[in-house]
């Protein structure tokens, strides 16, 4: 697979940038020229070392919580057995999504894959039970994904896991150049440039890091399959075809769609530029659609089970918002800092991702010598991407068109998920810059240059000062990154002036400051941590805690535990195994968190923090929710009267509650609930003991279901022998009489039940919980597994397109050592 028509041949009016005339630098030139794929590869590893040191040599770690973030504890430090480690900025980013949510469901996941060999659709360890893979964001199908599996979720996992994305986006950026611009120099230095990408400052602890670091793989594998010329276009296609379900699955969708639609648009205009004839653009078309098929039969389990999970469910995004940013805060997409000055304070979540001035002199150099790029196809494609995108960003395409996509249209961030895409474009747009200025041989001229770039520089930040009201703007910060950025592109240009071949001192004082230009978008042991990413120490994520252990120990029928204010925050409680009534799942049970909202004791703060504020308001929920123990802080004191006894104090103090329900129970009595709120004063009443109540609709699904309201007292018996798996939960009953059976785990809807392996209809009991019918006395081994809606069809597509693809990787197998074989024709 060519990079670019000929590796042999460079146009002549492509020059490369001069390598010193020294033995060594000499014979490393050749080397590179020969390998320049190699060349590519060794430079990206030595940027992502140099980048990442901390991690790689001094036992930092990219999931270490020193950002203050609640997670085992909801004191400092947050983890057991870590040491009093000095909190550092996290510089406005979400590593809640990475430290309560990508962490936990690592655990979940190695525990489902490795120890019972089940795919995880389902989470039983948050919201009484919820989709994992209908979530989106579960990360399963990303091959980067299997590190932290075999891994076991652990905090040395997750950073190989890092740096290898980081790596994959050094090498498949400097691949991209490489075939954009068939410059070998420029292809290194993007390689290396790559590392310190000022995106991965705002996504330092996010999973928006690895869809991100397919992007340049996915228009480079795009390009190369739409290449009418080229011979490779099958194993391009299957490249593409892994990239981008990579991407997909990498743990945040509405990024990877994204940045996958963007990206593919750009390829597909390109590829159209260059079409000969009448047919060329169907060719084009056709290879698109054929790949969009192959790639939505690869993924239909994933977001055919979004698709049912979405439905009635509850979320943050559940209405229609469009937010844009204004036209002055344009320097940020350059430097993100503008985007944070304008905040109360860096507490707050931070606004998009930025590139570097660097990038910001090459976008303006590429501008200014627009006339000699004029013969350049994706020089205009690109220039199109950026005004389309930063118009979505910055509001020249007008809200309602945005407001006007489904889904994405709910994300409310739609500005952060479009800055992705105008970073990638941004870079490619300041390499044709540095091509231009490769090109120039007369100081003078680049000079002049450089004065409209300061010029214009200058002019965009001060509409951005007068526009906007900020924070005072770090000066010494900016002019310092500002001198490194001007320093090295006038000294390179100065040299190859002045000497043709920069000679080896000259290479390193450009190198040098390239560096201090983008010297804040590393990661760092020491320095300001106002400015620079500081990791804290690598520690083990699911640490003994006492009290857990002693919790743990209880090997009784199933329960819940639940932490008093923030312990055990978000998902935290599946590292350990333990199961929840709190998420941070975007998508949960619309009518578990409708529970939650109107009982009383218990808050839902910010929309999706659930906090017990009242022990004894709360008690009758926190009965029928299965929840046995709450982990309080070691120093609480309970009021006399309460069924709660304090069973011991260590790390946590456990409170037991002594009125639990069991997780599943049959009763021969039934009754009528037509309402949350007509439900929740029956369990106010009643929350001491189990009972069952159904909607009207519920109760009209069996004939026998309606004798049970006639029961004057009801029997009631608690079920045994659990058999909890990851996507099916069993145990044994005895029914004295017909009844129901109540199960108080989510999402009736997606499961399938079987009494004695014969196939039961699921009712929805309690408002959110699940359980059947049984219309006669006996001893019954009840099961419920999880099985989305459709999930047949989604495996039936997922299996075509897998075959299709396997058949055309052997096709092009069969085809190539035939050619082989028969050599080339006379």
């Amino acid at each position: 697979m060519k990079l670019y028509q000929s590796q042999a041949f460079k146009p002549a009016s492509i020059p490369e940038l001069q390598a010193p005339r020294t033995a060594f630098a000499g014979r490393v030139s050749v080397w590179s020229a020969q390998h320049p794929v190699l060349a590519i590869i060794f430079v990206s590893l030595l940027a992502v070392v140099v980048n990442c040191y901390p991690v790689v040599f001094c036992g930092r770690s990219f999931v270490s919580p020193t950002h203050g973030m609640a997670m085992v504890y909801d004191w400092w430090p947050p983890l057991p057995s870590m040491g009093l480690t000095p909190q550092v900025s996290g510089h406005g980013s979400d590593t809640a999504a990475e430290l309560i949510w990508g962490v936990p469901v690592g655990f979940i996941e190695s525990r489902s894959l490795l120890e019972h060999g089940e795919l995880p659709l389902w989470n039983r360890y948050g919201h009484a039970g919820e989709s994992l893979l209908g979530q989106a964001i579960s990360m399963l199908g990303d091959p980067l994904h299997l590190i932290v599996i075999f891994g076991h979720g652990s905090a040395g996992a997750w950073d190989i896991k890092f740096l290898t994305a980081k790596f994959l986006f050094c090498v498949g950026f400097g691949l991209l150049i490489l075939r954009l611009l068939e410059n070998r120099s420029l292809s290194l230095i993007y390689a290396a440039l790559a590392a310190y990408c000022g995106a991965f400052f705002y996504i330092n602890n996010h999973p928006a890091f690895f869809a991100f670091s397919y992007a340049p793989w996915i228009l480079l594998t795009a390009l190369a399959l739409l290449d009418l010329r080229s011979k490779s276009r099958v194993r391009w296609g299957l490249a593409w075809l892994l990239v981008t379900f990579a991407c997909f699955n990498a743990g945040h969708v509405e990024l990877a769609v994204v940045l996958i639609v963007g990206l593919n648009l750009a390829a597909v205009a390109c590829a159209l530029t260059g079409c000969r004839n009448i047919t060329d653009p169907a060719r084009v078309v056709a290879r698109m659609v054929i790949g969009t098929l192959l790639f939505l039969g690869l993924t239909a389990p994933m977001w055919m089970s979004f698709l049912v999970a979405l439905e009635n469910s509850y979320s943050l995004h559940s209405e229609v918002r469009v937010t844009q940013l204004p036209f002055v805060s344009l320097p940020g997409v350059f430097d993100d800092l503008f985007f944070l000055l304008p905040l109360k304070d860096d507490s707050f979540a931070s606004v998009a991702p930025g590139t570097s001035l660097l990038v910001m002199a090459g976008c303006i150099l590429s501008a200014l010598r627009w006339r000699q790029l004029k013969g350049e196809p994706f020089f205009w494609v690109n220039s199109s991407a950026i005004m389309l995108w930063g118009g979505c960003v910055f509001g020249w395409v007008p809200a309602p068109v945005l407001a006007a996509i489904p889904l994405l249209n709910r994300v409310g961030h739609v500005y952060t998920d479009f800055s992705y895409l105008l970073v990638i474009h941004l870079t490619i747009q300041s390499a044709y810059g540095f091509k231009c200025l490769a090109r120039e041989e007369n100081f003078r001229r680049a000079a002049v240059d450089f004065l409209w770039v300061g010029l214009i520089s200058a002019g965009i930040i001060l509409v951005y000062c007068f526009g906007i009201t900020h924070r005072p703007i770090p000066r010494g910060y900016f002019l310092f990154v500002g001198a490194g950025a001007a320093g090295a592109l006038l000294l390179f240009a100065f040299l190859r002036s002045r000497h043709g071949q920069i000679p080896a001192l000259g290479w390193a004082g450009i190198i040098i400051l390239g560096f201090v230009a983008n010297y804040r978008f590393g990661l760092y042991t020491f320095g300001n941590k106002d400015l620079l990413m500081l990791p804290g120490p690598r520690v083990v994520l699911n640490a003994p805690s006492k009290a857990i252990d002693e919790i743990k120990a209880d090997k009784s029928d199933p329960f819940r535990v639940v932490g008093v204010q923030w312990n055990l925050f978000g998902n935290y409680s599946a590292v350990y195994g333990l199961e929840d009534i709190r998420s941070c799942a975007p998508l949960s049970n619309g009518e578990f968190i409708n529970l939650i909202r109107k009982s009383p004791g218990v808050k839902l703060r910010k929309g999706w923090i659930i906090e017990v504020v009242d022990l004894f308001a709360a008690q009758p929920l926190l009965n029928l929710l299965n929840v046995k123990y709450l982990l309080t802080p070691p120093r609480v004191v309970l009021q006399e009267g309460l069924n709660f006894r304090l069973k011991d104090r260590s790390d946590f103090g456990i409170v037991e509650n002594l009125e639990v329900w069991p997780r599943a129970f049959f009763s021969d009595k039934v009754v009528s609930s037509s309402s949350a709120e007509e439900f929740i004063q029956q369990l106010l009443e009643n929350g001491k003991k189990p009972f069952i109540a159904l909607t009207p609709e519920e109760i009209e699904k069996q004939p026998g279901i309606r004798q049970l309201e006639t029961t004057k007292k009801a029997t009631v018996s608690a079920a045994t022998n659990y058999r909890l798996l990851p996507n099916s939960t069993a145990f044994d009953v005895h029914a004295a009489s017909a009844g129901i059976v109540c199960l108080t785990e989510g999402q009736a809807r997606d499961f399938i039940a079987k009494a004695n392996n014969k196939p039961k209809e699921v009712l929805t009991i309690n408002r959110a919980f699940k359980g059947m019918y049984l219309d006669k006395p006996g001893d019954y081994h009840l099961e419920f597994t999880y099985h989305p809606r459709h999930w047949r069809l989604a495996c039936t597509l997922f299996w075509i397109a897998m075959w299709s693809v396997i058949a055309l990787a052997s096709v092009s197998f069969i085809r190539t050592r035939v050619q082989r074989n028969n050599g080339p024709n006379v």
